[in-house]
């Protein structure tokens, strides 16, 4: 096994366990927001129990996407869909770190009017890794 495919599955587990963590993040606010007392007390804590995974695993992607770049020898020469997916990781970045700097600031606060905005840089952020993923798909499919 080569040192690509290794980081390569490395860069793939980290975005399965991202992906499925911010799923499960949405789920939760949806199913919260029904529920009351001690349901919504125990999703809500399953949430923010969740926040250190998903950043180890949002650092997991980069370092090892830019590593497996680096190794390729970067960007020069392959489809426009990387490029695509280059742009869609951009915003799933800056969606990211708006999210988690809103989660923070909501964590020491607990002000429900920034669950709003929490919510809506979420589904940026998940929106733009599915999205992401497609484009890598269809720039290594061939």
């Amino acid at each position: 096994m080569s040192v690509i495919q290794i980081f390569l599955i490395i860069h793939l587990f980290c975005i399965a366990m991202a992906l499925g963590i911010s799923f499960s993040n949405i789920v939760g606010f949806r199913v919260a927001k029904g529920l009351g007392g001690d349901k919504a007390a125990g999703i809500t804590a399953h949430r923010e129990a969740l926040i250190p995974y998903g950043d180890i695993f949002f650092v997991g992607i980069l370092a090892s996407g830019l590593i497996l770049l680096s190794a390729i020898g970067g960007s020069h020469g392959l489809s426009i869909w990387f490029h695509i997916k280059m742009g869609v990781v951009l915003i799933w970045v800056v969606g990211y770190i708006l999210m988690r700097l809103r989660i923070r600031k909501f964590l020491a606060s607990r002000d429900m009017g920034l669950v709003g905005l929490i919510r809506t840089y979420a589904h940026v952020a998940i929106s733009a890794a599915t999205l992401a993923l497609i484009c890598a798909v269809m720039a290594f499919a061939a």
